[in-house]
């Protein structure tokens, strides 16, 4: 009898296990989280509101969390999931929204963009862009996930991602074009850079 674990210790140890699971796996990945969720409402409150909803789901449903596979996308698509839930509590009434067809056929083709643009200003250009194609950038381009995690992660088909990705890309240099011309540059066909 004095070999017996008692039932105390049998219960504390699978929690401590997947708490010291949690922190090793998911807590670094908490900057990513807040960054992006900040960058795609644009308001550092509700970033900070949505990366603490993440971080509770993903510690509520830690234990069906498959170790070796990647924490950093599973916390991606927990986060994707709680921005369009709270987009949905915080606006209650229907969005006129572009569609990307009506974007396309009322695109321009875009200059090239100067290579003296400050971070703030990509940034700000970044922000300008609808929500579905800065995710899709932040993404793939920011975060830097392949194109399949991407898909997984937005819960969108993989050419979507590609299509939204070439879009978004568009308004992004349409975006900062109008920056580079705020500053006294442009460029022209004929001329090259004028400044």
């Amino acid at each position: 009898m004095a070999d017996e674990v008692p039932p105390a210790a049998i219960t504390s140890r699978p929690d401590q296990l997947t708490a010291s699971r949690f922190e090793t796996e998911a807590m670094p990945h908490l900057p990513d989280i807040f960054r992006t969720a900040t960058r795609i409402l644009g308001d550092k409150a509700k970033g900070e509101d949505v990366a603490q909803e993440v971080y509770l789901q993903a510690w509520k449903s830690f234990h069906r969390f498959e170790p070796g596979t990647n924490c950093r996308a599973w916390l991606f698509k927990i986060l994707f999931h709680c921005v369009n839930h709270h987009r949905r509590k915080w606006f209650r009434f229907p969005l006129l929204k572009e569609t990307e067809e009506f974007l396309e056929s009322n695109l321009a083709a875009a200059e090239p963009v100067p290579e003296h643009l400050t971070d703030q200003d990509i940034l700000r250009a970044l922000d300008r862009i609808p929500v579905d194609f800065r995710s899709v950038i932040l993404m793939v381009d920011v975060e830097e996930f392949p194109y399949k995690e991407a898909a997984e992660i937005l819960s969108i088909p993989m050419g979507t991602v590609m299509s939204r990705l070439s879009r978004g890309r568009k308004l992004l240099r349409e975006q900062l074009s109008e920056v580079a011309e705020s500053y006294g540059l442009r460029r022209t066909k004929a001329e090259g850079l004028e400044s």
